[in-house]
Order: structure tokens, then sequence, then C-alpha cells
């Protein structure tokens, strides 16, 4: 071992600590990124020290080299050299000239942090194990031991970081939740099958997309699929959507889902995959789009060649419930087209829905090819029916001992009703081979019916209703029909209306019912539910065919069965709400400290919050939604009608539950619904609330994220004296503060905060719709947040210095950047994809601005340079000189751009100019010659009159407008949103 070396990084890792110092003393916005770091440095020197020690030591002699330790060093040398450079404040002497003390800003961000502080922890561990090893024979041996532990922590640690990533329970083709669903009966779907992996072994169109009307067979065959990929070892992930059964019926844990899946197919996966959840703490947070790129195409893109052949499998992409994830999902398809390193391919099925067939009519054929199942040639499809019929029925007439049965002729009559579609038969075969019911007789009232119509579901309705009348009200009744039929309804109709699946005692205390009702109500039904005798798991649908025949009248003609989803879905938001009423309280898990976590284990939520009752916090405003005005009103969505009282009475329990279980960030998005059903004035006292609520639950969703009681304590001490909420649950202040803070009287302007970026906020801009905000920062990022919510998007990465412009195009498809690495960069706004990069100043970029029709970009920089790009070339198509920086520019409606230093008339960017230094009538707000309202110096203003003072902790680096919100960007690295009344 070369003491050179370890007296070289014994001397570094001593000034990197002196430099992390520095920053701790002058830099307040990221105090918990230094102190992590400096822990970590000083605990490396510490150990760094001690081997220096052993190394000039007499027993070094007898040391032999050891291939780890040695690479240790070697390695640890450049990384500590590397970070030095990065910290050392005399290095960045160029930007402390132009804006002096404040430039000590920290340089790394909290994912930089995350890998400096993980990469440490290895060489520490590697060197701490040599040093606590016998010191005559230190390295004798001691490498396999090494490398066994450091593979058991990197194991143990790997595991812990994949159970950040929420996860969809029963996703999988081979779920607990699915190993009762069948995959194709031998010697069917030949062909078919045959195709597909003949399309796994190239992917040379990486997307097939399999789709077919409901009942056509797709899910059986996703699952074949999903199976003969797994047994050849080519799956890397599945999932299933299945409407109605909770994270399965939307994609907010698609991506998550997909990511664990892959990690456990592959180890190399499953390293790469923890490395970015590493540098992405807060990933599974984030949008769509960064999940993708950062846990699935990253990841991929490193396997060069170790796995040579990977396919996904995406079942039911139409039951996603979000029509604008749809559309998001199959871009994010596209974007694994050419991956290298890996031959990737996605293997999608659904229905021919119009947002899926825009999705991949707007796709380049190359990427993608298609198969309709109603159009393979109807022989081959009877052929197919008619194999399955006789394998299924063969197996209920043996396990019956019937004989013979049943003959050829039944089985051609069945396949021409079944009119092509797999459903049928698939239905048909559980509905003869119920045990409690005669075989022969169930087939016979089969091929008695006759299904008339020209619908290409009439023969499938007339088998769903021929079974519910068997089932139900066969021999009974006027009476007993009537009674049977709104027990039906009742129990069946909410069952096939629920945003996610429910067990039977869930389902009957929901309902307010007794158990045995229900179960009354499901025993004659297992040929159209999968019902367990384990009471703890969900009733299913066993096909989504099923709730569409009882939601439409033009289908479900029988009285009896036909489900009127405004009374259901009212019944349910009654239910739900009286559930809630009676059974929240303040503390309901008993953590009884204040400042304590909500409990990690689901059981012991479950315990305090049953299934159902986290079922009514998370849905009822979703059934609400569902019912028009009047019936909302109906249900009490009015002043002291049922939803005020339970806001008034239950507001903060209801709040403190949706923490417990995890579901914080659907709290906003459920208020902000409530809020949506309350634009007009005919219901003030309830409106007020609900607003007041928003801005409750938006400045304190952190706190209450992080410990659910300080909903009664921080959250309510500095409300302002004015809440609505503060003054209507005064009675729950803490007892233990004695003197309260004099606080403001009323919320102030700022909606919320947002936070994420390590960095100051050098430049923020609206998109044109207003639903998107985009941040630029000194941590060398662009992130993408929701407008309305405050949830992160994506985070654009790819600038080498820091962001100082950023601006969306005039259709929001695009946004621009500029940085001072002398760059401007063309994103993706959809995708977060970086496009295109321009290059031509020779120094700091601090303005961009798109023409109003997008097709060119202008950019202004500290060079005194003004260049004009198009937007969709990259071409450089003229430079301007000016008499000053170029801090600000904008584009007017003529044509003509507007800078700090003043204007370019439209007719003069055909020529070579020179921009005089008047100045600019613009102020600090871009895009607009007149707005109503910008910011200027500390006050922001309105139609020239000064309207709201900003205190020191509110001043901003960059501000953007959008209508009556104002967006500030600060040094802390934070984005504070205002919302005005008067409009811009």
């Amino acid at each position: 071992m070369d003491p050179g070396t370890i007296l070289a990084i014994v001397e570094l890792s001593a000034t990197t600590l002196s430099c992390i110092g520095k920053y701790y003393v002058g830099v307040k916005n990221a105090r918990a990124d230094i102190q992590r770091l400096s822990n970590e440095v000083e605990g490396f020197h510490d150990v760094l020290q001690k081997v220096q020690e052993l190394v000039q030591s007499s027993q070094a002699t007898r040391l032999p080299i050891s291939t780890s330790f040695t690479n240790v060093a070697k390695q640890s040398l450049l990384d500590i050299t590397a970070l030095e450079k990065r910290l050392n404040p005399s290095k960045r002497g160029r930007i402390m000239k132009r804006v002096g003390v404040r430039a000590l800003a920290w340089p790394l961000t909290s994912k930089e942090v995350d890998e400096c502080v993980t990469k440490l922890e290895r060489y520490k561990s590697t060197l701490s194990l040599a040093l606590n090893a016998d010191q005559t024979s230190l390295l004798i041996d001691i490498d396999a031991n090494v490398i066994n532990l450091t593979q058991n922590q990197d194991l143990a640690e790997q595991n812990r970081q994949l159970a950040t990533l929420p996860c969809a329970v029963g996703a999988s083709f081979d779920s607990y939740f699915r190993q009762h669903e069948s995959r194709c009966v031998p010697n069917t779907r030949v062909d078919l099958l045959n195709r597909f992996q003949k399309w796994s072994t190239d992917h040379e169109r990486c997307i097939f997309w399999l789709n077919g009307m409901a009942g056509t067979g797709k899910s059986t065959i996703a699952r074949t699929v999903a199976h003969i990929f797994y047994e050849q070892r080519s799956l890397g992930a599945s999932f299933f959507f299945s409407r109605g059964v909770g994270d399965l019926g939307h994609a907010a844990h698609f991506v998550c889902t997909i990511a664990h899946q892959l990690a456990d197919a592959s180890p190399l996966l499953k390293r790469y995959i923890c490395e970015a959840i590493t540098k992405h703490h807060n990933i599974a947070m984030q949008g769509l789009r960064n999940q993708w790129k950062e846990l699935v195409v990253q990841p991929l893109s490193r396997l060069n060649g170790q796995w040579p052949t990977l396919s996904l499998v995406i079942d039911a992409l139409d039951e996603c419930e979000n029509q604008e994830d749809v559309k998001l999902i199959l871009q994010l398809f596209v974007e694994t087209k050419g991956l290298a390193g890996v031959n990737f391919g996605i293997f999608v099925t659904s229905r021919p829905e119009t947002p899926i067939r825009l999705g991949f009519w707007e796709m380049p054929d190359i990427v993608h090819q298609d198969l309709v199942l109603q159009d393979i040639p109807r022989p081959v499809v009877e052929h197919d029916i008619t194999v399955f019929l006789q394998y299924q029925l063969y197996q209920i007439g043996s396990k019956r001992d019937i004989q013979g049965w049943p003959d050829e002729t039944s089985i051609k009559l069945l396949v021409q009703a079944s009119d092509c579609l797999f459903i049928y038969a698939a239905t048909v075969c559980r509905f003869v081979g119920d045990p409690h019911w005669s075989p022969e007789q169930r087939l016979h009232l089969i091929l008695q019916s006759e299904a008339r119509g020209s619908r290409p579901t009439a023969k499938l309705d007339e088998i769903y209703t021929q079974i519910l009348r068997c089932s139900i009200t066969a021999d009974q009744d006027m009476d007993e029909k009537a009674e049977l039929g709104k027990r039906f309804k009742n129990v069946i109709g909410t069952i096939v209306l629920l945003f996610d699946v429910l067990p039977v005692p869930a389902l009957a205390a929901l309902l307010s019912i007794p158990t045995k009702e229900v179960d009354l109500s499901l025993e004659p039904l297992h040929s159209l539910l999968r019902i367990s005798r384990l009471p703890n798991l969900p009733i299913r649908l066993l096909h989504p065919s099923f709730r569409d025949f009882l939601l439409d009248h033009e289908r479900c003609r029988d009285g009896y069965f036909w489900v009127n989803q405004r009374t259901v879905d009212q019944n349910i938001v009654t239910n739900c709400l009286q559930l809630l009423s009676n059974s929240l309280r303040k503390d309901i898990c008993a953590l009884k400290m204040p400042g304590a976590s909500a409990p990690k284990l689901y059981d012991d939520i479950k315990f305090f919050l049953p299934i159902h009752v986290q079922y009514a916090c998370q849905y009822w405003v979703d059934h609400l939604e569902r019912l028009d005005w009047n019936s909302r009103i109906a249900v009490g969505l009015c002043d002291d009608g049922q939803v005020y009282d339970f806001l008034q009475t239950h507001l903060l329990n209801w709040l403190e539950a949706l923490s417990l279980v995890g579901k914080t960030s659907r709290g906003i998005v459920i208020i902000t619904k409530l809020e949506s059903m309350l634009q007009n004035d005919k219901h003030p006292s309830l409106r007020a609330i609900v607003q007041d609520a928003k801005r409750f639950f938006l400045s304190y969703r952190s706190i209450i994220e992080e410990a659910p009681l300080q909903i009664y304590a921080s959250a309510l001490v500095f409300s302002p004296k004015q809440s609505l909420i503060r003054q209507r649950y005064s009675s729950h202040f803490p007892p233990w503060i004695l003197r309260y803070p004099l606080g403001k009287d009323n919320w102030d302007s700022c909606l919320q905060t947002l936070e994420g970026h390590s960095n100051w906020v050098n430049a923020v801009a609206f998109s044109p719709d207003g639903k998107q905000l985009a941040s630029g920062s000194g941590d060398r990022t662009i992130r993408i947040w929701d407008a309305a919510t405050g949830a992160a998007l994506q985070t654009l990465e790819g600038h080498s210095d820091w962001v100082t412009a950023v601006a969306f195009s005039p259709d929001g498809k695009q946004l621009a950047s500029g940085s001072y690495d002398q760059t401007i960069r063309i994103w993706d706004a959809a995708t977060g994809a970086a496009l295109q990069t321009f290059k031509g100043h020779s120094d700091w970029v601090t303005a961009v601005a798109f023409s109003p029709d997008g097709k060119q970009l202008a950019s202004g920089s500290d060079d005194r340079t003004i260049r004009i790009w198009d937007a969709a070339t990259g071409a450089a198509l003229q430079t301007f000189k000016a008499n000053t920086l170029i801090t600000m520019l904008s584009y007017s409606s003529d044509g003509s751009i507007v800078t700090n230093g003043g204007r370019l008339d439209a007719i003069s960017l055909h020529d070579d100019v020179v921009i005089s230094s008047s100045p600019s009538p613009l102020g600090s707000r871009p895009g607009a010659l007149q707005p109503n309202i910008f910011v200027q110096d500390e006050w922001i203003v309105y139609k020239e009159s000064r309207m709201l003072w900003l205190p020191p902790d509110h001043r901003h680096l960059c501000s953007a407008v959008h209508e009556n919100i104002v967006c500030l960007g600060h040094y802390s690295g934070q984005v504070s949103i205002f919302e005005f009344l008067f409009s811009h």
C-alpha cells in the first residue's frame, strides 16, 4: 500500500471538511444536507487516519497488498478530489465577484449528497473491516469476507430502498389474487401465441398492441403470454389494470410496481434501480415521466447485453381510469424504442377506446404493430371456442360422473351463440358447473334462450339475464322478486360501483346491513363474481363486461337487475358520511405523542381504521362527484346539509385518518374536488369552510404527512386568527401551550410553497394554460410542478451549471431553458426528453422566450447579445448586439422583442442592429407589454397600484404571472404561489 496515496486522501478529506464548515456557517437553506455530508466525511477522515498510522507502523512490511483495499484507496482519492473541487469556494471566484457573498450557495443537490454519503459509507466499511482484523495479518484472506459482508449489506440496503416504492398489490400476472384466473386452454390460440413469441425474439417494433371488444379473451391471452415469457426468462414485469380495484384502477403506482418487478427479476437491474432511488430519494412522489426515466429507462439502458431479451406485459390499459394517464403511459412506452444494450418490448392489451386509438395513431409505425381480435377469421375463433368448451364441459361432466355429455350438437349451438366472444363461453361453463345444480338442466336452459337484437353484445346480454333470472328470481312471486331485486341492487350494485374492492364483512359494514344478507346475495352468483370462502379476501368481478351490462339500461332490460348508478352512489355517500361520523376521533391510532409518526405496519393501522372506514375516507367525495347537481344537494352538499355538518364536526379527524393511511396528497385532491363542486354562490357557508380547509391542508401538508397529530397542534396554532377551522376547532388547542404567538389575522395570498430545489430558484414560468409551473435553479435542474396541487411532476437534468431562464412554448408542448453553462436546451414538456441544445453564446444565458407562433426562440446573454434561433432545427438565424447585459426579454404580440435594454421592432429582426439602452416598460414581468399584475421590487402591483408588500422572507429572485396567480422563486430554493381576487 502506497503511504503517499493514504496521506493525500487524509489531507484532501481535511480540506473538504474545512470547506463544508464554511458552508454550514454561511448557508441556511441546505443545513440538513451539509450536516449529513460533514458527518460522513469526518467519519471517513477518522478511519483514514487510523489506516495511515497502520501503514506507517513497523507492521506495514508484513501487510500483503489486497486488491479490494488498493482499489478502495485509489477510487476514494478520485472521489474526494472531485468533491473538494466542487465545494471549494475559492474556485467560484467569478460568481463571487458578480453577486458578492450571496454566491456562497451550496453547490450540491440532495441526490448528489446521497451519492457521496453512499460511496463514503462503502469506503469506510471496507477500511474499517480491515482495521478490525488482526494487525499482523491484516489483509490475509480477508477479501472474500469483506466481499461477502459487503454483498449482504448491499442486499439488505437494496431491499430497504425498494420497500420505499409503493406497489399496486395484485398487479402481476401471477399474483395471489389471480391464481385462479385461467390461461388459454391447450390447442387454442395457437397461431396467435406463436406470433407473439416470434415478436418477442427480436422486438422489431417495440410495442405490440392487441385490441378487441369486451369478452374477446384479451386478458386470458395476456396471462398466457406473460406465463410463456416467464418460463422463457424474458418477462421483466407485468401489470394488469382493473377498474374499481384500488391501485389497479389508476396509474399512480404503475411505474414503481414495474420497477419493483424488474428489480426482482434481475440482480443487475436491482442494483441500477436502487442506485436511482438513492439519487432521487423522493422519486415515488414525482410524476410518472420522471419515474419512468429514472426507474425503468435508465437502468435498462445500462444492461449492455447482460439480459438480451426482455418484455413487459400490460393488460387492460383501458381499465386505467384517468385518460390523461393513459395518454402519458403510451408516450412513455415510445421512449423505450432503440434502448441500447437490451432487446426490449412491451405487449399491451386493451379495448379500442378513443384515447388509446389516438395514442397509437400518433406513434410512428416503426414503433408499434397492432392486432385486432375481431379481425381474426371467424372459423379460427370458432375452432378455439369449440376446443375450450369441449375441455371445460368435459371437466364438469367428469366431476359429476356424466357420460357422453355434452353432445356435439350442443357444443355447436353454444359456439354459434357465443358469436366469437370467449367471455360468453367462459360464463356458460361457470354457470353450468355450479355444484348446487344439475349441469344438464342448466345447459338445457341456456340452449333454449333466444337472443334478439343487433347489438354486438346481444348474446352476452342474454346469457347474463338468463343467469340472473335463474339464480335469483326464478319461481318467486312478485313481492319476493321485488324484495330480491332491491337487495341485489343494494349489494351487487354497490360492488360494481366501488372504486376499490372490499371483502364481505367490510361491504356489509359500509352498507350498514348484516353480513348474512351480503352472503345470501352473493351465494347464487359464483358464475359472475369471484367470491372467496375466506372472509378477508375481497369480492371481484370475473369480467368487467358484467359491470357494463348492469349499468346500461339498453342492455339490462330486466328492471329487477338494472342498477341505477345515481341511486347507488347517493346511498354510498350517505353511508360513508354516517360511518365516518360514528368512527373517527382524535388520535384514533393512539399515538399519544404529538410528534409521533404514523404506524408503519398496515395491520396496526387496520386495527384502528378498518378497511371499510379507510374506503369511506378516501372515496366518499368520488361517489359524490359522479352525481348530478340536484342529487348532490339531496345527499347534503349544501349549507347546513350532511356534508357541511361532517366538515364542521369531523374535518380534522378525517384529515388525520387520511394522513395515517398515507393518503395526504390524495386529501388535497379530494378537497379540491369538493371546492370545484361549489362554484356558485348558493351555498356560501359550505364553500367558505371547504376553501378554508384547502388553505389549511396546503399550508401544513408536510408536517401533517410526517406527524398526523400535528394537525391539532402546529397546524391549528399557526393558522390565521380568522381561519374558520381555527375558530371551529379551538377546543383542540394543545393544553400544554400557555401562550400562543401573535399570528396573522387572515390567510395571506401565498397559496402554497413548493419545495424540492436545493439552491436558489432563478427562473419560473407558467405553461400557457396555467396548469403547470416550471422552475430553474442553481442546483442545475429544472422542475415542472402541478400548479394546482404542488406535486412535482418531473425533474429535467442536463445543464452543467445554474439554470437561469425558463419559458414554455405557446402551445405548451416544449420548454426552453438557459444556463450559466452558456447553452440553451429545448425539452419535451410532456415526456421530459431533451430535444436540442443550442450553442453560440460566449457567456451566461440569462433570458429565453418563444415567438408567438413558436417557430423561433430568442435568448439573451451576459455576452451582451440577443440571438434568434430556429426552434425546430436549432439553426442560429440572427445575432444582435446590445449596449448592456441582457437580463430579460419577451416577444410582444406583434412579433417585436422587448428587453431590459430596449426594444427590437418586428421589422428590425431582418437587419443587424444595435439595441439602445432605453428602459424597458416591462419591469420584472416577462411575456406581456402591459400586465395587470406584476412584481416590482418588493411589491406586487395591480394596474400600477402597489397592492402587497413582500416581507424579507418572501423576497424573490424571479417571478411569473398567469391570470390572477403570481409565482415567486426564492434564494432558499422554494417556490411560492400567490392567488388574488383581482385578475390579470
